[in-house]
Order: C-alpha cells, then structure tokens, then sequence
C-alpha cells in the first residue's frame, strides 16, 4: 500500500504523466469521445509548461502542419461541400493540438520514453480486444458486436453529415474501431515505436511488458486480415533487418522462418488473396461495373454485393480498387492545382457519379490529390520529407543506441503509412490522425533532446526558440 500511495503522489505531481496518457488512450475510446481528451491534454501540457517557466513548443514540423492548414482553410471558397470541409477542417485543427501537447510536454529523455511505453500499452490493449472478438467468435461461436466504440460516434456522424461505415465484416475484426483497415492502420503506425522500446528498454518490468503488448499487438493485426496491413508490417520487418541485422544473415534466414512458419493458414491464405485467382471472372465484373453507370447507389450496391457473393470477393475488392483510382484521377484532371476541397465527402460524390458506392478513394495520395490537389500533396510530401530527414539524423548518431532505434521508429512508422496508405486513406477518423499528431511531435521532441535541435516556440513577441541545453533540467527518476 506504501509504493501504491508513493506512486500516486509522484503521478499528482506531474501533470505532464496525464497528457502523455491521454494522448495516447486515444485509440481506447469513440472517436468524438477522443476530442476531450485531446484538449484536456493539451490543457495539462500548457499547465506544465507555466509551472516549469517554459514556452508552448512548435517545431519545424508545426510550422509546416500549419501551413498545411491554411492551405486547407483556403479550400474552403471553391470546395463542392462546404460543409463537409469545414468540419474535416475543423478536425484537422482540433488534432493539431495533440502535436502542440507533445511537443510542449516531452522536453526530456524519461518523459520521452514514458510516452513511447503508454503507446505501447495502449497498442496491446487495442491488439488484445481484436484478440479476444476473435477467440469469441471463432473459438466460443458467440456473437460479438465489434463496433461497441463506433455506435456513440454515430450521432455526431449523422449530425455532422459525415458518412461512416455500417459494414459486417464477417470473420475481420475490428478492435476498438470501425473498421478491420482503419485498425490496421493503428497497429502498422505504432508497432515500429514498440519495437524500438523493447530493443532499448533497460529496466526488466516495463521491457516485459512491452514484450506482451507487442506480441498480442502483432496477433491482433493478423485478425484484421488486412493485405495492406500485412505488406506494411513485413516491409517494417525488412527495415529492421537492414538496419541492425544485416550482418546476421544466418540469425536472419532463421527468423523469417520462424515467423512463417507460426502465421496461421487463415492468415496466409488471406495474404495470398491479394494475387487474384478468378482473374478472368472478375475482370468482366468490374469491366461490366466500370461501362454501367446505375441508376441509383443502391443499384450499385446490389451490384457489388452479387459479384462478392459469386465466390471471388477478394479479387473483385483488388480489382475495384483500380477502378477507383481511375475515376479518382479523372476527376483530378478537372482540378489539378488546387483539387475539388477538402474532405471525404467531396470525393464519395465523385464516386457515387459513377456508380460507386464508396466513401473515399481507398489511396492515401490520391485522396489528398483529390481534395487538395497538386500544391497539397506537395506540402503533404514536404512534411513526409521531414519526418524522413529527422528519422534518417537519428540513426546517424553511434553514440546513442536510443536515438538510433526511435529513428527506426520514425522511418518505420512512415514506411507503414506510405506502403498501407497505397490501399486505403488511414487518415480518415479523429483518433488515427491524434496518432500520427502525436508520433510527428514525439519526432519534433526526438529531434530536440538526441540532434540538440532548437525548436520553435508559441510567441507572438519575438522570435526564441530552444534547446535541451537551455531548458531547465529535469531529472529522470525512472529509466525505462
């Protein structure tokens, strides 16, 4: 009862501690629910810094984020869907304060680690609900409704005019989220940075800890049976060969043995699904989709439907994706510069005049092109860019182990993204974009205590910026 009362003590007096947990239980929650957090975080972090006599951070980073979103401010005067865009503007803004929160709070090595083991946590967390639909489901035959996080969001939703998906995905789990692709997502973004904490923890407890949230982690991303989700891990996998085990190519052969020979066949054969086997069948289906345009969505639902019905639902969900991608791009030749505004909903009627019944362009790129068009995609790139640079910096320092394997992290994390996001839009709900807020500020902080970089801060003044050499010292008690 002593340590507990000790802890408790040591939590109260660091209001830093909630906004990193905050931060990062996320994912735990709906995502409307999640937008208190953000700003309760954001709340503590500003709190933190005013206790410390410190200034609210920015960054790099921030600085092009918020340029970013002034870009999509300004799609507001020629988007097709007012509405639609301010709100996912709207959205936008809100997350942005999760980058600020981090940034602001993570101005030490411990804090830094603490946030990375809370990610860690949260991720096994969110692995092992997907674990458990599963094991109900499959092993127990009991129904499990996997959208019990999705059903207090449906409101906001409905009034918001924001569409959502209401979508049986069968033997797919879904975790905490709405859909098998948008957990994925999840797992594939925060799995790199739980590797990295169980390659340089020290302390055995939070390292054994982060070895269990990892394993279900991994488990609960093979139940998603998302393709693009396996491809991200394995290239993820493939990054961290070459990184620190290319030397080991016996250890290495010998590993990637090891993992295949554990996946289960529902998992292999869901991956091989990707090369299509009725490539012929399929081929007329969606040839016959792309010349017929129905009448109503609902036609064209029916549509789909009976061609996933007929035996070949994995070719078919490939091969519409080229079709989409190819009416996604005629619709960027009408709009190449500045694109049709920004939001789903602009690019689901682009769809929908065609026949297809689908709320985005299932391309992370391609989406942005849409919505934004050629000057946003290149300050998306810009900011992919950055975050590529700070990651490649950090593995460039021999001198510390920790800064080597957070810009494996980094580097993984974006390649999951970029390789994911060629088969879906991952940035489409609150929470996922508060993830990636908070890894780009995680980032922004790594940059700041390992390459002694200056970081800009809030001021409206004058111009200062700082650095781990001139903020006040903070001493680690705990050394994960």
């Amino acid at each position: 009862m002593g340590q507990l009362k000790d802890a408790y003590i040591s939590v109260r007096r660091e209001p830093w501690f909630y906004s990193v947990l905050l931060l990062t239980a996320a994912p735990l929650f709906s995502d409307y629910v999640s937008f208190p957090l953000i700003f309760a975080s954001l709340f503590l972090a500003l709190r933190d810094a005013k206790k410390n006599g410190r200034t609210p951070a920015f960054g790099k980073l921030g600085l092009l984020m918020a340029v970013y979103l002034l870009y999509m401010a300004f799609s507001l005067v020629y988007s097709t869907d007012f509405v639609g865009s301010f709100w996912s503007l709207m959205m936008w803004v809100s997350v942005f304060c999760a980058y600020v929160a981090a940034v602001t709070v993570l101005t030490d090595r411990q804090r830094l680690r603490t946030a990375v083991l809370c990610m860690t946590t949260v991720t096994g967390i969110v692995g092992g609900v997907a674990v458990l639909q599963y094991l109900m489901r499959e092993v127990f035959h009991l129904q499990v409704n996997g959208k019990l996080w999705f059903a207090a969001d449906s409101f906001f939703y409905r009034l918001l005019n924001i569409p959502y998906s209401n979508e049986n995905f069968g033997e797919r789990m879904s975790g905490t989220f709405s859909n098998p692709n948008l957990l994925a997502a999840y797992l594939v973004l925060s799995i790199p940075f739980s590797i990295a904490f169980v390659l340089t923890g020290t302390r055995s407890k939070p390292k054994a800890a982060a070895r269990i949230s990892l394993i279900i982690a991994a488990y609960g991303l093979g139940f998603t049976f998302s393709r693009g989700g396996y491809l991200a891990i394995i290239a993820v996998g493939l990054l961290l060969c070459a990184l620190f085990i290319r030397k080991r190519f016996v250890m290495t052969v010998l590993t990637v043995i090891y993992v295949v020979l554990l996946i289960p066949p529902c998992i292999g054969n869901r991956l091989l699904s990707a090369v299509p086997h009725n490539t012929q069948q399929s081929a007329s289906a969606v040839t016959e989709r792309e010349n017929e345009r129905p009448e109503s969505l609902s036609q064209a639902v029916d549509q789909i439907e009976k061609n996933m019905s007929e035996g070949y639902a994995d070719d078919y969900s490939v091969h519409m994706r080229f079709v989409m991608w190819k009416k996604v791009l005629l619709n960027v030749r009408e709009h190449p510069l500045l694109g049709a505004g920004v939001g789903v909903q602009t690019t689901q009627d682009i769809l929908s005049s065609y026949g297809l019944p689908f709320k985005h362009a299932h391309n992370l790129f391609l989406e942005i092109l849409s919505e934004g068009g050629i000057l946003s995609l290149f300050l998306f790139c810009c900011i992919l860019r950055l975050l590529l640079r700070r990651g490649a910096a950090l593995l460039k320092t021999p001198q510390h182990r920790e800064a080597q394997l957070f810009g494996f992290a980094i580097i993984g994390a974006l390649l999951a993204l970029c390789v994911h996001g060629v088969f879906d839009f991952p940035l489409l709900i609150p929470r996922l974009l508060c993830t990636c807020m908070l890894l780009m500020g995680m980032t922004e902080a790594a940059a700041r205590l390992y390459l002694h970089e200056p970081t800009r801060v809030l001021s409206f003044r004058r111009r200062r910026s700082y650095s781990p050499l001139t903020e006040p010292v903070f001493v680690e008690r705990h050394r994960y």
